[in-house]
């Protein structure tokens, strides 16, 4: 039977192409991942449709759907929606998840601020494809959670299909031009991002822990789930615990 270990339910962007195939990577032998879609409107990464998007009750149905797969964690699979209101926004939509499938739930927010926690950041270089009016949000959810920014870029991207035809290699590029010194820890934002394969060399290359929405989104349904096994090949943070949280 697939999940016999236990299963991940994903509640995705229907735009989102990585998230899915990223997280199923990650998991071990046993963990099935199964994906609800919402819809972003207009495929438009703008904070505008990021809070459209949850105004609906599409959050809801998805939640719904996945409790019939009898799964044991949700994830909420989006960084930008699920910070797009700021600090505490994450917890409204944990619990709306929560209200209607009567299932432990998490989302990328919160699994990337318990990450950057459990690898001991305290100073960022943050990467994005984002337009600047979203990391401007972002920059500003980071410094309420306690972490400085020192060094972040966007890519100006708008339409989150855009944002999937990138690579590794492009991440790469841009923390070349982007990191420094002053910051203890790199973090690469959106799920639809594609940057699995490049975490160990990042790693390697900028010699400081990296931290992705898509690693932390398996690392923290993984914790959440009672399941503590090491995974290599994605970045330090996948051998670690989740950190006590106050």
């Amino acid at each position: 039977m697939y999940g016999a270990r236990g299963r991940i339910g994903l509640i995705s962007l229907a735009t989102d192409l990585t998230v899915q195939p990223e997280i199923a990577r990650m998991v071990p032998e046993g963990i099935a991942v199964y994906a609800a879609p919402i819809t972003l409107p207009r495929g438009e990464v703008t904070p505008e449709s990021l809070a459209e998007m949850t105004e609906n009750d599409e959050l809801e149905r998805a939640a719904e759907k996945l409790a019939w797969a009898e799964v044991d964690v949700i994830l909420f699979a989006c960084t930008s929606g699920s910070f797009i209101h700021g600090l505490g926004w994450d917890r409204e939509l944990i619990s709306r998840i929560e209200a209607v499938s009567h299932t432990p739930a998490t989302t990328t927010s919160t699994t990337v601020i318990a990450a950057l926690r459990a690898v001991n950041a305290t100073s960022l270089t943050v990467v994005t494809p984002y337009l600047d009016s979203v990391n401007a949000v972002e920059k500003s959810y980071f410094e309420a959670n306690g972490f400085s920014v020192k060094s972040m870029s966007g890519l100006g991207l708008e339409f989150d299909r855009d944002i999937a035809r990138l690579s590794p290699s492009d991440a790469q590029a841009q923390l070349e031009a982007t990191d420094t010194d002053e910051a203890d820890t790199i973090f690469i934002s959106c799920t639809d991002y594609h940057v699995l394969d490049a975490i160990d060399e990042i790693e390697r290359t900028h010699a400081k822990p990296v931290v992705t929405s898509n690693q932390a989104g398996a690392w923290g349904a993984l914790r959440k789930m009672g399941i503590s096994d090491s995974i290599s090949g994605a970045g330090r943070l996948m051998t670690l615990p989740y950190p006590v949280l106050v």
